[in-house]
């Protein structure tokens, strides 16, 4: 097994210091590795900035858009739905992706990022 780049002492660190209002990019310049890699502890682990206001779980826009250079394929409600109903009916990561066609990283961090936006909406 590798070693993660992040140390669990580090991402106690990191949830400390974003939680006290540190930006993805100071804390990236800090521990020496990208703002990706920071979004996607916070984002694991359900770290917020202080005042994180509610986010709406379909972004609005086209269902298909490019990211550096890529296209990348948006979650729709209907996805998410299904996605939530896999998940709660025992589902892995892989079987949900399947039935989905999609990866299944992008099901692990779709579903990170639906319990954050629920989260958010309770908290607010």
């Amino acid at each position: 097994m590798r070693r993660p780049f992040l140390t669990s002492e580090q991402h106690e660190q990191i949830a400390a210091r974003r939680e006290a209002g540190e930006s993805i990019g100071q804390l990236a310049q800090a521990y020496g590795c990208s703002r990706s890699n920071i979004s996607a502890v916070c984002l694991k682990f359900g770290i917020e900035p202080p005042g994180a206001r509610p986010i709406t779980p379909v972004a609005p826009g086209p269902n298909r858009i490019e990211r550096g250079g890529i296209l990348v394929r948006r979650f729709s409600a209907d996805e998410d739905s299904r996605l939530l109903t896999l998940e709660a009916a025992g589902h892995g990561y892989i079987a949900i992706g399947a039935a989905l066609d999609r990866h299944p990283n992008s099901v692990r961090y779709r579903l990170m990022t639906l319990a954050r936006h629920q989260a958010r909406s309770e908290a607010a």
